[in-house]
């Protein structure tokens, strides 16, 4: 950030810009973390200033606002229907700030409106080329990388979750809700990072896999965890724990130690090995539901309690179902990897 808002004001003051501060603080603004989220904010700091700018001086030349009254009316005909298009699209946030700037500004009085709006234009494209630049050139981070980290991190809090199920009850699980809320951000910032990756593949910065399927993988992940909490938070979870509590607890911790090992390749760039485990599990599972109703201890239980042992199986199978597609997303992403070594 320092060097984009030094090299916009040193371009600034070489091209003698009136207001060549928009310029530094544009170049701030646009310079992220990463060169997808710079390529987001330029795109929307430039169409805003643009339509804002145009919109604006229209507004200026079209409604005398010497006096107050006027003035307030201009000010309402230029604003509302700008802020009802960034309350629709955040592209479009910066555009009644730019035509208030253009409407109330001593120096678009001075200027005109139409002078006054190109300099503002000319400010923050430059700004925008600034920031740009300096993302892509100097120490850039591509979303693309990100999104492999951010990636991992989820996967590695759904195995803790996992982790924490069997001893749900022990005092020292307390924060199995924080861990839930956790994943829940870690979720978020992953599908943000999606969209910023995908700028750089469609502006050919990255030709790093498409990561959307990794992530509708993940969001289905956390919710087969969600539902195999809930087996053990509703009413009559007793019954899971007395009849099938071993080999519960094996396809819960064997879920946990899959998901580290594909989170691990994953941020290693190698290509998870393919495991029977979960599959050896669900069958141990199974097994142990086929074992009580074979000694017909299901029919002290209620009805719900039941349905609930065996939905927990399916909640199982679809885990495992998803782990294998995880798996094979992150296989695209590791011959990804190679294939950019080898060039």
């Amino acid at each position: 950030m320092t060097t984009s808002s030094l090299a916009a004001f040193a371009l600034a003051q070489a091209l003698a810009l009136p207001q060549g501060f928009w310029a530094v603080i544009t170049a701030l603004i646009v310079t992220q973390s990463n060169v997808g989220g710079s390529l987001k904010a330029a795109l929307d700091r430039f169409i805003g200033s643009v339509f804002g700018a145009v919109y604006g001086s229209a507004v200026a030349f079209a409604i005398p606002h010497e006096h107050g009254l006027s003035r307030a009316a201009a000010l309402i005909v230029a604003v509302a229907p700008l802020s009802f298009l960034a309350a629709r699209s955040a592209g479009f946030r910066v555009a009644p700030i730019t035509a208030i700037i253009v409407l109330l500004s001593a120096t678009g009085s001075t200027l005109g409106p139409f002078g006054f709006a190109v300099d503002r234009v000319l400010e923050v494209g430059l700004g925008c080329a600034v920031g740009l630049l300096v993302s892509v050139l100097i120490v850039p981070a591509r979303a693309s990388r990100l999104v492999l980290e951010a990636a991992a991190q989820v996967m590695r809090l759904l195995a803790e979750q996992l982790e924490a199920l069997p001893l749900l009850g022990d005092p020292a699980q307390a924060d199995l809700g924080a861990l839930a809320v956790e994943t829940r951000q870690s979720l978020s910032k992953l599908e943000t990072l999606v969209g910023e990756a995908a700028r750089e593949r469609r502006s050919r910065l990255s030709d790093a896999p498409d990561p959307e399927p990794l992530l509708r993988t993940l969001m289905r992940l956390r919710h087969d965890v969600i539902m195999l909490r809930r087996a053990l938070r509703e009413p009559g979870d007793e019954a899971l724990r007395e009849h099938v509590a071993k080999s519960w607890s094996h396809a819960t911790q064997t879920g946990a130690a899959s998901l580290r090992a594909v989170g691990e390749a994953l941020s290693e760039g190698r290509s998870p090995e393919r495991s029977g485990a979960m599959s050896a599990s669900l069958s141990d599972y199974r097994a142990a539901l086929d074992e009580i109703r074979r000694r017909e201890l299901t029919r002290a239980l209620p009805t719900d309690v039941v349905w609930r042992l065996f939905g927990t199986g399916f909640a199982l199978e679809q885990f495992r179902r998803d782990l294998d597609d995880l798996v094979e997303r992150t296989q695209e992403f590791s011959a990804g990897h190679k294939r950019a070594s080898i060039e």
